[in-house]
């Protein structure tokens, strides 16, 4: 059965399992019959089957009239919730919790493998190709007809400079203006090693049309230095958590979520709305609950009997929820109107360092230019790739070469006329890993000094950037945004269906809380119940605040408890918190013995009340008549 409102579908839950309170069916839950008044016909140690009344009791004064109830003991077992609801139910019913129930998490290495490869080629595949030439074309593809530059053309554009960094292989490098550009003069000129590109190739260990730092790589650099800094994704980048609330918003909450925030530039760029339809129109959710909520008969010393509801979790883990899902069980949980293969739509966004970020070149200290010496790299060189903000372009390009190159080990010496006029070397001998040596015959070409091969690529990287085909871009006005549209998030729907399971049962808790959390709002403001304990057995349960009105302070009752005298003193006290399988030890309680026993008690006003419990058979239904102390 569907609901079509918050309201009617939590106090449906509530009213399933706990019938006769106030509001479920229109029954006043003092119980009219048992909540006190005259009575004319009532004689001592007689309980009426209905009604109270006021009965002699042949006491001394100090007590006044008594008045009688019975307590029944509730063993219907209680329906279990059944829901089914649409998106729109769904959104109404959880509210603002949706925020803060985590449905899956998207792992970020597809995503951003998707979105990598779509930038890549987002203006042709043709660089891929061993040629010097790229042969680029940004009007091939929806995403490279939206790059704009100061002239209005791709040509002139950043992102086209980014796409040229990231597909820029040993075949169709672009180092002029870098300080490898005379060794690309020199091999090219004079045709060492087969020419420049054969020999960035074999120095990298990477074919002549790979490139200079494939998507593997990039995606750990985006993980660890853009994501993993972002406020809102907690971790290592790793993974993109996506709550209830997203889910039912299309994702459209990811553009806020995941943008600016603080001295982060964001992840996603404000201005365009991120969408994915994971929710189609034909999503349903089915759940089924058994409720923990259970019925008592209990007295309100002051004033009569009243109904009050608690919490029998015998399932756990944490025995305090108002319903026990199972998540995991298909026949009690199912969503169906997943997208079989959910894509997103959004802006994606780098922002480049103000100023050019120089290499750390030609000294051995430069050696501890490394992001886990961070302390002596931010006072020695302030202006590094690993000083500068992580999340910055260079910062990654920087942490991407490093993931590729941190272990490469090369060492050969090009010929000319049978003498060595070219060597190139990386981390060979006792110089740390990636250390690049480019030794060049009386220094022709002004080769490169010693450096890491990460820090070179980065240098080209930058020149490339802010020098694309038609005209220049100033240094910190590289900044990129990439529209994307349709990127796979990298789950198909069934999987979704299942990875939401452990989840959702992970905060089961907080779901049933969400339905029925406001149970005690219906309760009667009683002074003590009765019901069975986990061993079956009927006890008589004083109630704490726990039982009470949220708010209610713990100590509402100054001298909680069962006593055996009118003094209510410790010497006379009969219950404890402790007893045998009630299953319980955070009340104070006590079982009945069958006939007529004598009890005192103390309300949360000090008045002091005797009560005179008659028992017999198995205690399913008992007597009670009150009296206060005059």
């Amino acid at each position: 059965m569907a609901h079509h409102s918050t309201v009617p579908l939590a106090l449906l839950a509530l009213c399933a399992a706990l019938a006769p309170v106030s509001g479920c069916n229109g029954d006043s839950p003092g119980g009219a019959t048992e909540s006190g008044g005259a009575s004319t016909g009532g004689t001592t140690g007689e309980l009426p089957t209905t009604g109270g009344g006021e009965v002699p009791t042949g006491e001394p004064d100090d007590f006044g009239p008594e008045q009688q109830f019975s307590l029944r003991l509730n063993d219907t077992p209680v329906p279990p919730l059944k829901l089914s609801m649409n998106k729109a139910e769904v959104a109404e019913l959880f509210g603002a919790t949706a925020q803060e129930i985590q449905l899956i998490e998207v792992e970020s290495k597809a995503l951003l493998t998707n979105t990598l490869e779509e930038i890549k080629n987002a203006c042709g595949t043709s660089w891929s190709q061993d040629n010097e030439d790229p042969k680029h074309d940004c009007g091939l593809t929806l995403l490279g007809q939206s790059f704009k530059g100061w002239d209005n053309t791709w040509k002139t554009s950043p992102e086209y400079s980014l796409v040229r960094i990231l597909t820029m292989t040993p075949s169709n490098s672009k180092v002029e203006g870098t300080s490898i550009a005379g060794m690309q003069g020199l091999a090219d000129g004079l045709g060492i090693g087969g020419g420049f590109a054969q020999i960035l190739a074999e120095s990298l260990g990477i074919a002549r049309t790979e490139e200079f730092i494939t998507t593997p790589e990039l995606v750990l650099a985006l993980q660890s230095n853009l994501l993993a800094t972002h406020p809102a994704l907690k971790g290592d980048g790793t993974r993109i958590p996506i709550n209830l609330d997203d889910a039912l918003k299309d994702l459209s909450t990811l553009t806020t979520k995941l943008g600016p925030t603080g001295a982060h530039p964001g992840v996603l760029a404000p201005g365009f709305e991120s969408f994915s339809e994971v929710l189609t129109p034909e999503f349903r959710m089915e759940v089924e609950a058994n409720s923990n909520l259970r019925l008592l008969d209990g007295v309100d010393l002051s004033s009569g009997k009243e109904y009050m509801s608690t919490i029998v979790d015998v399932v756990g883990p944490t025995f305090d929820d108002e319903l026990e899902f199972d998540f995991s069980d298909p026949d009690k949980f199912k969503i169906t109107g997943i997208a079989p293969d959910p894509k997103v739509d959004m802006r994606f966004a780098v922002g480049e360092a103000k100023t050019f970020i120089n290499s750390c070149a030609g000294d051995d200290a430069c050696k501890q230019n490394l992001p886990e010496n961070e302390a002596m790299v931010k006072a020695m060189w302030p202006g590094s790739a690993w000083a500068i903000d992580k999340w910055l372009l260079e910062s990654i390009v920087a942490t991407g070469g490093r993931h590729k190159y941190k272990d490469r080990l090369f060492k050969k010496c090009y010929e000319v006329l049978f003498s060595c006029a070219l060597g190139a070397e990386v981390s060979i001998g006792p110089n740390p890993a990636g250390w690049a040596i480019f030794d060049v015959f009386l220094n022709l070409g002004n080769p490169p000094k010693d450096q890491y091969v990460w820090e070179l690529i980065n240098e080209v990287a930058q020149v490339a950037l802010h020098n694309p085909p038609s005209g220049k871009i100033p240094e910190g006005s590289a900044n990129v945004e990439f529209t994307l549209f349709g990127i796979p998030i990298g789950l198909t729907g069934p999987q979704i269906e299942e990875s939401v399971r452990p989840y959702l049962q992970a905060q089961a808790g907080t779901i049933s809380n969400k339905l029925l959390g406001d149970y005690k709002k219906n309760n009667g403001a009683v002074d003590f119940y009765y019901r069975r304990g986990s061993d079956g057995l009927p006890y008589l349960f004083f109630v704490t605040a726990d039982d009470l009105a949220e708010g209610t302070p713990a100590d509402h009752y100054k001298n909680p408890g069962f006593f055996s005298c009118p003094a209510v003193s410790a010497d006379c006290k009969v219950s404890s918190l402790e007893q045998g399988g009630a299953g319980d030890t955070t009340h104070e309680k006590v079982k009945l013995a069958a006939g007529d026993t004598v009890l005192y008690m103390q309300d949360d006003t000090d008045a002091v009340y005797r009560a005179t419990f008659s028992a017999a058979g198995d205690a399913a239904e008992i007597g009670v008549r009150i009296a206060a102390k005059l």
